[in-house]
């Protein structure tokens, strides 16, 4: 009965929240930027976006991928919000997998679909260190003493199915990286003699799968996991906790190729919220910083379509002012403003969170119904599952 009441209790909070999102709706930083859901600026390829979601809700053709892949911060990083979208995406439209994941477990971050376990392996954050050679996502695992295992777990594990597994791997040493499937059957790696250079590795295996190294003999920058001989989404969360616009310059120019090879249909930027923390003086390069990597994704997935999202609604919390704008994070107006103009300019799809939230200010009315944290920037697992389901409800009125 307890159970039964906690959620009729939650079904009240969201009926509530979506009066107060509907009756905010107006209440928007710009006067002609009323909630339309996701906007069309242009992009080029929204009619084919449309067309490939049209070929998967039809099962035409056979083994027809979606690949979607999410850059961000905190907020992704939770994968609380993207993978709500994910589970959402996948529901209607069949799931082909997981693709892009960090090497091993990210402290302080989560992962909804996989776990990791790991004995003596050390994690490099291109956030932190900039002496490494990362690759896409920022990351690099090493072993770092004896008996160094890394273990890959789905967390919904189908028997017998197979997967295509890409690593991204980088030999320092001949001869001291071995992996295994889900029954202890070793894998041929195929690894090229290159030493001191990444190489993209291709394996078919079952589930968990398990990697043993010898002492700072090898890194791995990530894995890429699809479920072979299905059809459906993948949605790929690459994010990390105080990440910015700017962690794309910390990587190998390399990376670029890996974001080809995704074969991406839809990129999502969710940046903004700890820019807007930023000193004003920033503003000028971060609007440099978006304009350059839309264009690198434009050069590298030229199929693809972009949603561009707006930093979600942001307060100070410790602000003992009356007055909303008082209240605001000193660059988030200027950031949101810059999100949108580049959006209408380089002609792509946009999402404006805020404006999805309720509008200004609204993150407090989150916080009373236990939707939003109590430093009124992040949300709660229940806030992000929200704004993905908002989220997912204007994507399927767009695609429809």
């Amino acid at each position: 009965m307890n159970k039964f009441l906690t959620k009729l209790c939650t079904v009240w909070m969201m009926t509530v929240f979506l009066a107060v999102c509907q009756a905010q709706e107006k209440n928007v930083v710009f006067n002609d930027n009323e909630y339309r859901g996701i906007v069309d600026f242009g992009d080029p390829n929204a009619i084919e976006l449309k067309r490939r979601f049209l070929a998967l809700e039809n099962k035409s053709p056979h083994n027809n991928t979606l690949n979607i892949i999410t850059f961000g911060d905190s907020h992704s990083a939770a994968d609380f919000f993207t993978g709500k979208l994910r589970e959402l995406l996948q529901n209607r439209f069949g799931d082909a997998g997981i693709g892009w994941i960090s090497p091993m477990f990210v402290s302080g971050q989560n992962h909804t679909a996989v776990s990791w376990k790991t004995r003596n392996w050390r994690l490099f954050n291109s956030r932190f260190v900039t002496d490494k050679d990362f690759v896409m996502g920022g990351y690099i695992a090493m072993p770092i003493d004896n008996g160094s295992y890394l273990q890959v777990i789905p967390k919904n594990i189908e028997r017998f199915q197979p997967w295509r597994v890409k690593m991204m791997i980088k030999p320092l040493k001949y001869n001291t990286i071995q992996a295994f499937d889900a029954n202890n059957t070793p894998l041929d790696l195929k690894l090229k003699s290159n030493l001191y250079q990444w190489q993209s590795v291709n394996i078919i295996t079952t589930m968990p799968l398990r990697i043993e190294a010898q002492p700072e003999s090898v890194e791995i920058g990530s894995f890429w996991l699809q479920k072979m001989n299905r059809s459906g989404v993948i949605l790929s969360s690459i994010a990390g906790n105080g990440a910015k616009l700017s962690i794309w310059q910390r990587w190998s120019p390399q990376w670029l190729s890996e974001l080809s090879a995704t074969q991406s249909d839809l990129v999502i930027l969710e940046y903004g919220t700890n820019e807007s923390f930023d000193s004003p003086k920033s503003i000028d390069s971060f609007e440099r910083t978006l304009l350059l990597n839309i264009r690198h994704i434009r050069e590298r997935l030229p199929k693809a379509a972009i949603l561009l999202m707006s930093a979600p609604d942001t307060m100070l919390s410790k602000s003992t002012s009356e007055n909303c704008q008082d209240r605001l994070p000193q660059n988030y107006q200027m950031i949101r403003k810059i999100q949108q103009s580049v959006a209408k300019k380089e002609k792509l799809l946009y999402w404006d969170w805020q404006t999805a939230m309720g509008g200004n200010c609204i993150i407090e009315k989150w916080y009373m119904l236990g939707l939003a944290r109590s430093d009124y920037v992040h949300l709660t697992k229940d806030g992000y599952y929200a704004s993905a389901n908002i989220l997912y409800r204007d994507l399927m009125q767009f695609v429809q």
